[in-house]
């Protein structure tokens, strides 16, 4: 399994997260993602308290920090874009940086010259993300002294307290669902949470839907995940071997490059799809039959008290959010 694929993995040990029923675990993460976008703008007292409680999950599940440093690390370029996005479109009364960006021929050329040589050397960076910001906020800042030449074009990029504070809200709520989520994920069975998943779903019965079928969908999509990774890296690598760089060539090159990496995926995909076909069909799996479980799913004491300490929390969040108290 590769390692840098932590989405959909499985972990096992001897924790009291991986002790809850799978039913508890997926409550409480529905839970923390409703009253995430529930908490009133800004709020950071109220977000800080929210990310407490993944945070206590990380400590107790046993599982290495790194893991989920790595499931952060997946999103980091998405939570980063929307940071800069909310700094930047934000406007206020209350500006930080005022920053005239002046437009010359040489402070171009010179801003564009350091951005060629960072896409001929960025294979060879390794905090690719990191420097890339670095990059772009010097060169936002470079153009604010005209070196030569005459100014032809000056556009004001400031920055404004109420951009950096909705900013920083924005990737404070990502963080608490990616390490909720992942949590869940690095702790709980495929099975279990297929189990899960259908008994969650049981109401839908009523109405002639199949949820047996339906929690098995979502629960082979989720353990894809990794198992793709893995086959993407390994053509990649196997490409790489035969002289295929994926960051150099023109454009049309490129994509004739990706088209080599997506038939041999989409192959490899439908193989997959036959062999898990065949197993399941093999140990008997019909579709839509009732099926009898070695473990029966069972709450526990603590997930009894996790459960209510939840649901309390979500029912002051919402009664805060009707305006019965100020929050």
């Amino acid at each position: 399994m590769n390692d840098q694929m932590v989405f959909g993995q499985y972990i096992h040990k001897n924790s009291l997260v991986h002790k809850l029923d799978a039913r508890t675990k997926i409550i409480v993460l529905i839970l923390m993602m409703v009253s995430v976008f529930l908490i009133p703008k800004d709020n950071f007292i109220i977000l800080g308290i929210a990310l407490i409680i993944p945070l206590i999950g990380v400590i107790l599940s046993k599982i290495s920090i790194i893991k989920y440093l790595k499931s952060l690390k997946q999103v980091s370029f998405v939570v980063l874009f929307s940071f800069v996005f909310q700094l930047i479109s934000t406007t206020g009364e209350n500006l930080i940086v005022k920053n005239p960006m002046n437009f010359t021929a040489i402070n171009i050329l010179i801003v564009l010259c350091v951005w060629v040589l960072y896409f001929i050397l960025r294979k060879y960076i390794y905090l690719k993300i990191l420097c890339f910001t670095i990059l772009l906020v010097a060169s936002v800042y470079f153009f604010r002294f005209p070196i030569y030449g005459t100014v032809f074009k000056t556009i004001y990029f400031d920055i404004y307290k109420e951009g950096l504070v909705h900013g920083s809200f924005l990737v404070g709520r990502v963080f608490v669902i990616i390490l909720a989520s992942t949590t869940m994920t690095l702790t709980t069975k495929p099975t279990d949470m297929t189990n899960a998943i259908e008994w969650l779903l049981k109401p839908l019965e009523l109405i002639k839907i199949k949820t047996s079928i339906f929690a098995m969908m979502i629960s082979i999509a989720l353990r894809s995940i990794p198992t793709l990774f893995n086959e993407t890296n390994r053509i990649l690598k196997a490409q790489a071997s035969r002289g295929v760089d994926f960051n150099e060539g023109k454009l049309h090159e490129q994509a004739g490059q990706i088209i080599s990496l997506l038939i041999p995926m989409f192959v490899i995909s439908i193989k997959r799809a036959e062999d898990l076909a065949d197993a399941m069909e093999a140990r008997g799996y019909i579709p839509g039959a009732k099926r009898t479980r070695l473990v029966k799913m069972q709450f526990k004491v603590l997930d009894y008290i996790l459960l209510i300490v939840m649901l309390c929390l979500f029912v002051l969040l919402i009664l805060g959010k009707c305006g019965v108290y100020a929050i």
